[in-house]
């Protein structure tokens, strides 16, 4: 079961809205006055109808679980963390337009993660400068020995009943945001069977493409436009 209208408007309409208060140690960034803030390190791109994200790079090296999770989860596994709440990225994502599909299904046979592909671009600062990427640039495919060749789609995670509390829970709760190895409680997943095992596992960070560790980055995330080819072009770093 999926985040409904009325909660994406409750949390993102009736939230509070912070302004920044924290300043990054290495390659702060500053949010454009234009953006909508959601918390600290959440807005919402009225104008390109954009979910926008601050994370730190906490991994450059080893194979990968996550491009992103959640601060003080799993950064032994993922390129990026952020502490903007989990059930918040999913409500914003919605405002984008994009439409969760569902997450990936083990039983009782295996089904890929469905939903809208989304494009992922990478904003961070780095010797005085402003640089951009696709996301894709920072995952290599060990099998093809190139970068992610395909896009991230927004499954939605899931809501569940705790039975110890009791309380309605949001399964990314647990850390797991945007994935590389298929988890049912991840926002964004791979449309492809991908093995969270040690063994089987076929991703890496792509070292010489990420900045140095706490580097301050900016996710901007919004639906893939028909005309991309996501397949076949990546996308590649920009300096400005």
């Amino acid at each position: 079961m999926l985040i409904n209208l009325a909660l994406t408007l409750l949390l993102v309409l009736a939230g509070p809205s912070y302004q920044e208060q924290a300043v990054a140690t290495v390659g702060s960034l500053k949010p454009d006055h234009e953006w909508k803030s959601i918390s600290r390190s959440l807005w919402f791109d009225g104008k390109t109808k954009r979910l926008v994200l601050k994370a730190r790079v906490v991994l450059r090296e080893g194979v990968l679980e996550h491009l992103l999770c959640l601060k003080s989860t799993k950064e032994h596994e993922s390129i990026l963390a952020t502490d903007a709440a989990p059930r918040q990225i999913h409500a914003v994502l919605l405002l984008t337009g994009a439409q969760p599909g569902h997450p990936v299904r083990f039983a009782p046979k295996f089904e890929p993660p469905t939903g809208t592909p989304m494009a992922i671009e990478l904003r961070w600062r780095q010797d005085g400068k402003i640089h951009e990427s696709d996301a894709r640039q920072w995952v290599k495919d060990e099998k093809a020995n190139k970068p992610l060749g395909i896009d991230w789609v927004f499954g939605g995670s899931a809501l569940y009943d705790d039975p110890e509390s009791k309380e309605r829970r949001y399964a990314a709760d647990e850390g797991d945001l945007f994935t590389v190895a298929n988890f049912g409680s991840a926002i964004l997943d791979l449309p492809i069977a991908s093995s969270a095992n040690d063994a089987d596992r076929v991703f890496s960070a792509f070292t010489d493409r990420i900045p140095p560790l706490g580097t301050e980055v900016f996710l901007l995330l919004g639906p893939r436009s028909d005309k991309a080819n996501p397949a076949s072009n990546p996308g590649s770093k920009r300096d400005r």
